[in-house]
């Protein structure tokens, strides 16, 4: 009896290695496809994925750049600064410092610097989801968070873009997976780290608050007593190190600097709370985003998780998704980009499914575990294949000499007024041109929405002064502001008119 029983156990540890084995390929196959595909493409210009967005910080970056250049034209290093500056200040400019040093490394401006440090973040982001899956379901759970982390076809595409969001969902999961090894430790060093990296992520961004708070406040009251807690000089010191950081950078921003006060400008439309288009356009953004049905199952994943000791932290994350998008209620009803964090949420809420489903498999054997292997495997292939699929449709290199040669036409000494496309932030940065974007209908929606009185009139004669040239490159947007055309045709002469371009001469008037 004991030599069998020696033998059963052996037999179980072998089936265990094998099993754990079969589990780090397939995440290693996915973060070795996701990173790949996520370098395809490379050098074309950042057009695929919120152009505005992208180009915001790519403006900065060149401005930071430019600066350190002693043999770029006095003109060039005018205008990067002008233009840097003009952008203003919303968030620490990590990515935009990263990427202007990756500039100096590489002796020239090149774009795609920056979307490899938001690859590097994601995928580090994906490394350390998988070891808070880990931490708290086992391996076969973080195989199918990684796997969806990393390969679902939003996350490819906006893991890419010039934006601090891949640093910012990387930094979460870190902050999240330090704060559960603390939980399960609680050093002192632990602690320090946890609190660190939580800071870090609120510092990256501070909308990320809304998903460390009510995770830790979540975590915390599943292992202590609120009385506890009071009590609890770690907890403080977490409290402390987490929010420390941006409250320094707030102070610095708002009260030395003065710059920060817009970035809470047009933000809060309590309003919309009652309106159901916003909750129908809010399910949208999901949908596009995470998959309405895939997100749906990581909810159940995380509300029927049975570790009370961690569901309170993921429930937390739930909670705090929520608050957060009915505070910034506009733009995760309109910004796909808003939904980010959801992607880490919705992988955590997937990899609780999937260990539970491994785990009441009644037959574990070989096969079974093959067939999985095999399902997981293709899905990553096809998700890269249609990933390079649609990088390979798109080449914007047309579209950036487009840009280039109206900058040459209008001169880069000129002063731009115009409906153009991204707010005008392509003519700005391949035309080296001094841009003010006229709003489109959208803009003043959201200033209606927002309870602002918008004088249109008022507004052209102010955009109009010290201006060279009105430039109009959305048709579309052009026909649905008939008073502006009026305007311009009454007040202007035409200069250039194309199915691409309209050019006004604001030096002119008609008679």
């Amino acid at each position: 009896m004991p030599k069998q029983k020696k033998n059963k156990q052996h037999s179980s540890d072998l089936k265990k290695k094998s099993t754990r084995w079969v589990w780090l390929a397939l995440i290693v196959l996915a973060f070795l496809l996701g990173t790949a595909v996520r370098f395809y493409d490379l050098k074309d210009a950042p057009l695929d994925f919120h152009p505005t967005r992208q180009l915001h910080s790519a403006l900065i970056a060149r401005g930071m750049y430019y600066q350190t250049l002693e043999d770029a034209p006095k003109w060039q290093q005018d205008m990067s600064l002008k233009q840097w500056k003009t952008e203003g200040l919303i968030e620490p400019q990590i990515m935009e410092r990263l990427t202007a040093w990756s500039y100096q490394l590489l002796g020239s401006e090149q774009l795609w610097a920056a979307r490899v440090w938001a690859i590097l973040f994601w995928t580090l982001g994906g490394v350390f989801l998988c070891l808070l899956a880990n931490e708290l379901f086992g391996l076969a759970g973080s195989v199918l968070a990684v796997v969806y982390f990393m390969l679902w076809p939003y996350a490819v595409m906006s893991s890419r873009a010039f934006q601090p969001e891949s640093l910012m969902v990387a930094t979460i999961i870190m902050g999240l997976w330090a704060a559960v090894r603390w939980m399960k430790q609680p050093t002192w060093g632990r602690v320090v780290r946890a609190g660190l990296l939580c800071g870090l992520a609120i510092y990256v961004k501070s909308v990320a608050v809304f998903f460390i708070a009510p995770a830790l406040a979540g975590l915390l009251l599943s292992n202590f007593k609120f009385k506890e807690l009071l009590k609890n000089k770690q907890v403080w010191l977490l409290f402390v190190l987490s929010v420390s950081p941006y409250i320094a950078y707030h102070i610095y921003g708002v009260y030395i600097l003065g710059l920060l006060g817009e970035q809470f400008s047009l933000r809060f439309f309590p309003n919309l709370w009652v309106d159901p288009v916003f909750y129908l356009q809010w399910i949208g953004e999901i949908k596009s985003v995470v998959g309405l049905e895939v997100f749906l199952t990581g909810v159940i994943g995380i509300l029927v998780f049975p570790n009370k000791r961690w569901k309170g932290m993921l429930v937390g994350l739930l909670v705090g998704y929520f608050i957060y998008g009915f505070t910034f209620s506009y733009h995760i009803s309109t910004h796909d980009y808003y939904q980010m964090p959801l992607l880490a949420i919705t992988a955590l809420g997937l990899a609780a499914v999937f260990e539970a489903l491994i785990g009441s498999l009644p037959v574990k054997n070989r096969y079974s575990l093959a067939v999985i292997a095999l399902v997981l495997a293709s899905f990553m292939v096809l998700k890269t294949w249609d990933a390079r699929v649609t990088l390979k449709k798109t080449d914007y290199h047309n579209e950036t000499r487009f840009w280039e040669k109206l900058g040459d036409q209008l001169g880069h000494a000129s002063h731009v007024e115009g409906l153009l496309t991204d707010y005008g932030y392509r003519l700005a940065y391949w035309g080296w041109v001094d841009v003010d974007p006229w709003m489109d209908t959208a803009d003043i929606n959201l200033r209606e929405l927002a309870g602002n009185d918008v004088d249109l009139n008022a507004a052209f004669q102010s955009a109009v002064v010290g201006k060279d040239y009105f430039v109009i490159t959305q048709m579309d947007e052009l026909a649905r502001q008939p008073e502006l055309k009026q305007a311009l045709d009454d007040n202007f002469s035409v200069i250039e008119s194309t199915d691409e371009v309209i050019i006004y001469d604001l030096h002119t008037v008609e008679k």
